[in-house]
């Protein structure tokens, strides 16, 4: 295993949180269609099946708890093992 961040640290920290922020709208979301929230489904322009527009919100929510994980291991790995200063 490699002992290197690809990611900077504040690169990778910024992508966790709004990854996470990304995760708690998809599923708040998602659940709603599931609702079938009048709001969001009651116009004629909108979706018809709510079901589906939730599965694809929950798949989405996956996408970016993927990045959190990935992100923050990268955060994680950059901290714990930050390169040596260079002198002159």
């Amino acid at each position: 295993m490699s002992r290197v961040a690809v990611i900077p640290v504040p690169l990778a920290t910024c992508c966790t949180v709004l990854s996470c922020f990304g995760v708690a709208i998809l599923l708040v979301l998602g659940a709603a269609f599931d609702a079938n929230v009048e709001v969001l489904m009651g116009h004629s322009e909108d979706p018809k099946d709510g079901h589906a527009v939730a599965q694809t919100c929950y798949s989405a929510a996956i996408v970016y708890a993927v990045f959190i994980a990935l992100c923050g291991c990268q955060a994680f790995t950059g901290v714990r093992y930050k390169k040596p200063a260079v002198r002159l």
